[in-house]
């Protein structure tokens, strides 16, 4: 009796897969076995300090967009234990503090989270490091940037940031964190306008890179 009871509460309890829906596993990130071999992870990252775990497609591709506009916000510690794994089992550069890459307030008050966010919140407690949330802003509300092409993402991106307080990122090494990174538009403006204001360094981390 008590074996079926367990049973009864596991399979209520237990944490779907992120790629399927199936059980998931807890060495697997919040996938399950099968979703895990489908991604594509990529190898030797890391060039001009620009990393990514995994191609953005497959169960990966399905986790980030469930995650952003089916406000599946508990996936956003899985993410975060992911990317704490895979910055301990790379060669990874040092870093002093974490920033995510911010919404339009308008844009966030839309969706009811900032998705980068959530990931940075948990990545550093993960990994102990500070992260500074509302200093890096972005004060135009630019248009989406599926469709646009790559010349056209940088045009739609420039000048869309600002940092409010320069003293607080001053000869500070950042780990800028987005969720997904296509041209890269959107997180080398941002690594720029973070180098204007001081910053020593800027690595970027996705979880996923098109």
């Amino acid at each position: 009796m008590k074996k079926k009871i367990l049973s009864f509460f596991n399979s209520i309890f237990h944490e779907k897969c992120m790629g399927c829906d199936s059980e998931s596993r807890p060495e697997f990130y919040g996938f399950c076995e099968d979703c895990w071999r489908r991604i594509i992870f990529i190898e030797n990252c890391g060039k001009n300090n620009n990393w990514s775990f995994a191609k953005y497609e497959g169960p990966i591709k399905k986790a980030i967009c469930d995650f952003k506009y089916l406000g599946k916000k508990s996936y956003g510690k899985n993410f975060g234990k992911l990317l704490c794994e895979f910055i301990k089992r790379n060669d990874f550069p040092d870093f002093d503090l974490i920033i995510p890459i911010p919404l339009h307030w308008k844009k966030e008050f839309s969706r009811g989270f900032n998705q980068s966010a959530i990931i940075s919140v948990y990545l550093g407690k993960f990994l102990k490091k500070p992260v500074m949330l509302g200093n890096l802003v972005k004060i135009k509300n630019t248009v989406s940037q599926t469709q646009l092409s790559e010349s056209e993402r940088k045009e739609n991106v420039k000048g869309s940031f600002k940092v409010k307080k320069q003293r607080l990122i001053k000869g500070k090494n950042i780990l800028l964190v987005d969720d997904v990174k296509t041209t890269g538009a959107t997180t080398e403006e941002a690594k720029r306008v973070l180098k204007k204001n001081g910053a020593k360094k800027v690595i970027i981390l996705t979880v996923a890179s098109s």
